[in-house]
């Protein structure tokens, strides 16, 4: 009796120690989640994501901001057309809403407004990629098809079609790292939500 006695006591033991209280489960899981991890950084490890994402949107709401009043301008001097105008202006206008959005969601820590701003990142992203293969394959209008050199193009011409394309692979690559840091603010976020119980998206 006193050997059963002893085995059930080693047994219980035993049970206990390979299954951990909901205190230390709770503990593991606030330990797990490091805001300063590499994960959650930019700029090699210089910036937190949410800095930089910030920094992105201020940078986008300040080159929207730009190109809406130089094309209203240039539509009220006759300079442009109103089709080019228009969705010029549709773009820029988009750009500058959702980057100031982005700065109301990263302050609240809202996912939706972040996961939104992503999407209207992509979509940028994609018309500035058709932008480049339209380059690529001569298909700028004005500048291939000029009839005035029959057909021919001056050495000018050909200068200005490699700056352009050149530009807008600069512009897709620097879009695209754009997107990789806000990307780890969602992930940031979605994280501390995950690890720490954090949800102020209820009160936005």
């Amino acid at each position: 009796q006193q050997r059963s006695k002893f085995g059930s006591l080693v047994s219980v033991r035993s049970l206990d120690c390979s299954m951990p209280s909901a205190s230390t489960q709770r503990d593991s899981n606030s330990q797990g989640f490091n805001p300063s991890h590499a994960e959650y950084t930019c700029c090699f490890q210089q910036l937190h994501a949410n800095t930089g994402s910030a920094i992105i949107a201020a940078f986008h709401i300040l080159v929207s901001s730009a190109v809406l009043s130089w094309v209203i301008r240039s539509l009220a001097n006759g300079g442009k057309s109103q089709i080019e105008a228009g969705f010029e202006i549709i773009f820029a206008a988009t750009a500058l809403t959702v980057s100031v959005a982005l700065i109301a969601g990263l302050r609240c820590e809202n996912r939706r407004v972040i996961i939104t701003y992503i999407a209207a990142q992509v979509v940028a992203i994609s018309l500035l990629f058709i932008l480049f293969l339209a380059l690529i394959m001569g298909l700028k209008a004005g500048i291939l098809d000029d009839p005035d050199h029959d057909g021919y193009k001056t050495i000018e011409e050909e200068m200005l079609i490699v700056v352009e394309i050149l530009c807008s692979l600069a512009v897709v690559a620097l879009e695209v790292w754009f997107l990789t840091v806000v990307i780890r603010s969602y992930h940031f976020i979605t994280n501390k939500r995950h690890y720490m119980g954090v949800d102020r998206e209820e009160h936005v």
